[in-house]
């Protein structure tokens, strides 16, 4: 029997359709509690990827995550190959040029020093005087951005600088143990590691600085390849 005519028509419309169908879109993770927080390889969640997650699924646009370090998630991103993302960046000048951004997804608790015990500078120390003491080394995690104020703050110091390659929790206690005096972190982010037990709360203290602004956003950054559509949808779906 011969097919009908009309249908062999719809067929030869919907085909463009089908094949035009996207894969689903990559996220990228790192760990970086409490805003990423990785449970098991199946398991992640944080103050960042829940509402990320929430949002995605509310929009119906698929996706799927894997934990990639923070270098080679901004490498893929810069190489614009792939329909990716990743969760929970700092937007800054130099990665608009090269990346698309989210509406704001949650802010930060803004940055402290967490400080080996045997540097300990005066109360209400201004941070220029602390990050103009050439006799401290300061660990700065390699590739991280700390916002524009202290990463302009960097620049300029006179304080020895070292450029680490480890997560968080090492550069710590890399602090607890002598390494340098300081390193900079959100303060959320102390206190989670704090009651984890990962550091020592008799072998560090906290200072804080008013000059540090507050909030800094997160975002979720994506390559060039990725539709406006797309991000328009997610930032639909986020809310006030």
């Amino acid at each position: 029997m011969q097919k009908p005519i009309y249908a062999t028509i719809f067929s030869l419309i919907l085909l463009p359709t089908l094949a035009r169908a996207e894969p689903p879109l990559k996220l990228q993770i790192v760990e970086l509690p409490p805003y990423m927080i990785v449970n098991s390889p199946t398991s992640i969640g944080g103050l960042v990827v829940d509402p990320t997650f929430a949002a995605l699924k509310k929009a119906g646009i698929d996706f799927e995550w894997e934990v990639i370090p923070a270098v080679r998630q901004l490498l893929r991103i810069k190489n614009n190959q792939e329909r990716i993302c990743s969760v929970g960046w700092y937007k800054t000048p130099t990665r608009e040029l090269f990346a698309k951004f989210s509406r704001p997804i949650v802010a930060d608790s803004g940055y402290a020093a967490f400080a080996n015990n045997n540097y300990k500078p005066r109360e209400g120390i201004p941070i220029d005087e602390v990050l103009n003491d050439s006799k401290i080394t300061v660990l700065i995690k390699n590739g991280f951005v700390y916002g524009e104020y202290l990463d302009a703050k960097f620049i300029d110091m006179k304080a020895r600088s070292e450029a680490v390659y480890v997560d968080m929790p090492l550069i710590f206690k890399m602090i607890e143990a002598g390494r340098g005096q300081i390193t900079f972190a959100p303060l959320a982010e102390i206190r989670y590691y704090q009651e984890l037990g990962v550091v020592d709360k008799d072998r560090f203290h906290v200072i804080t600085f008013k000059e540090i602004p507050t909030g800094f956003n997160r975002y979720l950054m994506c390559s060039l390849k990725v539709e406006d559509e797309l991000i328009n949808k997610f930032n639909a779906a986020l809310g006030k």
